[in-house]
């Protein structure tokens, strides 16, 4: 009888400690995706409790990303995009920074990954009070993270157009991403436009990845934007980003290094202008064209297909082989303005067989504005000592850090990681202010036929 007895206490016991134990559920809404100089990471989460949250200590939650533990660093009530709103039905939850380069999100060949996984729970042990409520437990999970996200890619105007391909029949669709911002807009006067060109990577028909990718979205952070002036106006320059469906190199013989027509040589130029027409405050005379990698080739390809219509270029780690360009050609890119960016260490794109020995013989040709940064070696300034891959080069210039230039000679190449050199091209502080100086002066001219 006894034994019965405690038994049934027991029992009782468990039914009550049953009943008190509470699962909040909460529902995954959106994450923020934050790109690095090197790679992207989840740095936000946003959910919606079923019940309205308002103080919740960051230090009762856990939060796995794609099997990784996340440190959460605030929790406020926010919209359902994550900005803070303290009447907000929703939760965000703001992660510290992933370790080394952050989390990488894309699987390649520009295309987010499909599964990407998120939960969100209490830690163990822990309880979330509520009023007289006691939640020992968080239901909140999802293995389609990627979905749906905010970015600074949300600031971009998306598009698409189609053109005709370069020495094949048929037409092609390019994806853009357009950011126009508002002050200049309503200030009266023509503004400068800042183009950029992907590389290998960031091909396919979703731009955000051409984006967020390379860190393209710093050209419309303060820092940069600060660098580029229209008199009498405000300051700041448009953004266009192309992205062509698979590699700028590719012809119609197939992948190509300056040997044959890009495929996307006519309706990227066609995509600019359709840009410019539709844009009646872009300064025609001010338009600079950059790139990295394979958006550095399309770069020094559209400079020869296009003499003195870009004002300014500046491809980055740019792979369009020396031997392919002629003598004549070097002519042509003389007259132009191009500022090359790349690390001594690149073994993506050999600077010894393509900016070094192109940089070289402009500068005998007689060329007055045509500069070159030779780093050393490309050193993470996000992660502070850490060396990353020497095709990087794009880092140093999405990081503000272009300063310098090597001296216009033919002689011996000297890396250097301050600035990527020894002389202040024009007097200028960086890259984006010696940009800014560059205005075209002549008529536009009539394309050059040929590649």
């Amino acid at each position: 009888m006894k034994t019965l007895k405690s038994i049934l206490v027991a029992l009782a016991l468990t039914v009550v400690a049953a009943a008190s134990a509470q699962t909040l559920k909460m529902e995954p809404q959106v994450v923020g995706v934050t790109t690095y100089e090197a790679s992207t990471a989840i740095n936000l989460v946003v959910v919606k409790p079923e019940i309205k949250l308002d103080n919740v200590d960051p230090a009762l939650l856990a939060v796995n990303t794609n099997g990784i533990d996340r440190i959460v660093k605030s929790v406020y009530p926010s919209d359902a995009r994550g900005a803070f709103n303290p009447e907000g039905e929703y939760l965000a939850l703001g992660l510290e920074k992933a370790s080394g380069r952050g989390l990488g999100l894309s699987k390649g060949a520009g295309v987010w990954k499909e599964e990407y996984s998120i939960k969100v729970a209490l830690k163990q042990g822990k309880v979330l009070k509520v009023g007289k409520q006691k939640y020992t437990a968080i239901e909140c999970s999802t293995d389609k993270a990627l979905k749906d996200f905010v970015s600074e890619a949300d600031y971009f105007n998306k598009g698409t157009f189609t053109g005709k391909l370069t020495g094949k029949p048929g037409d092609v669709e390019l994806t853009y991403a357009s950011y126009e911002p508002w002050s200049l807009k309503g200030d009266g006067v023509a503004n400068p436009l800042v183009i950029w060109l992907h590389g290998g990577g960031e091909g396919g028909v979703d731009v955000s990845i051409t984006l967020l990718g390379n860190e393209v979205v710093s050209l419309i952070r303060p820092e940069i934007q600060s660098h580029f002036t229209t008199e009498g106006g405000a300051s700041g320059a448009y953004v266009l980003s192309v992205q062509c469906p698979t590699m700028w190199m590719g012809t119609s013989k197939g992948f190509g290094h300056g040997e044959y027509p890009s495929l996307y040589a006519d309706v990227l130029k066609s995509c600019i202008d359709e840009f410019v027409s539709q844009h009646p405050d872009v300064d025609p005379n001010r338009i600079y064209l950059g790139g990295c990698s394979n958006g550095g080739y399309m770069t020094i390809h559209m400079l020869l297909r296009n003499p003195r219509y870009f004002a300014a270029a500046y491809p980055t780690c740019e792979a369009y082989l020396d031997a392919n360009i002629s003598d004549t050609e070097i002519k042509y890119l003389a007259e132009e303005n191009i500022w090359f960016v790349q690390s001594y260490d690149d073994t993506t794109v050999d600077p010894k067989t393509h900016c070094i020995p192109t940089f070289q013989r402009l500068v005998k040709a007689g060329a007055k504005n045509v500069w070159m940064s030779m780093f050393e070696d490309v050193q993470g300034i996000d992660n502070p000592g850490q060396k990353l891959m020497g095709h990087f080069s794009w880092c140093y210039l999405f990081n503000d850090a272009v300063t310098k230039s090597q001296e216009q000679s033919t002689g011996d190449v000297k890396p250097n990681n301050d600035g990527g050199g020894t002389v202040a091209p024009q007097g200028h502080a960086n890259i984006f202010e010696w940009m800014n100086a560059q205005v075209l002066t002549a008529p536009e001219p009539t394309p050059r036929q040929g590649r």
